[in-house]
């Protein structure tokens, strides 16, 4: 686990975070933005300490990329009433940057969980990579 508990720059519990890496394509990283894309699964880093979160956070995108999911969610919670404040949010954001299986990450809408939440694109693993070749070349046989 290289996720690293050293110094983390902080951000404000109402801050919106976003993240995209190269080659994440506008139209996609819009609708992650707008919770458009389904969450397959969630991570709930309420009530947890800073190396539990860090353990949970490596293990859960190390899972869902493994699993061939696409968009999970992380629910970190603002941190309001953390000290100091955001401390998880703050970490969250730093860590997800440095795994090369997230592609983007945004700030929730309202509705999940707003800046209390995120919504994580991950990349495609070997066997979803091959699904989709598989998938376009029977479909340009077809034509």
């Amino acid at each position: 686990n290289h996720l690293s508990t050293e110094y983390v720059e902080m951000v404000d519990p109402h801050d919106v975070l976003e993240y995209k890496a190269n080659g994440v394509q506008e139209g996609v990283y819009r609708k992650l933005r707008l919770g458009k894309y389904s969450s397959e699964a969630a991570l709930d880093l309420h009530r947890k300490t800073l190396q539990q979160a860090r353990q949970e956070v490596f293990d859960f995108i190390r899972d869902s990329y493994r699993f061939g999911l696409r968009t999970v969610m992380i629910l970190h919670g603002k941190g309001e009433r953390s000290n100091p404040p955001a401390l998880l949010k703050s970490y969250v954001n730093k860590w997800l940057p440095s795994m090369p299986e997230v592609m983007a990450f945004h700030s929730a809408q309202k509705q999940d969980g707003g800046a209390g939440a995120m919504y994580v694109l991950l990349k495609k693993n070997d066997q979803r990579k091959q699904q989709n070749r598989e998938h376009y070349l029977r479909t340009s046989r077809a034509r």
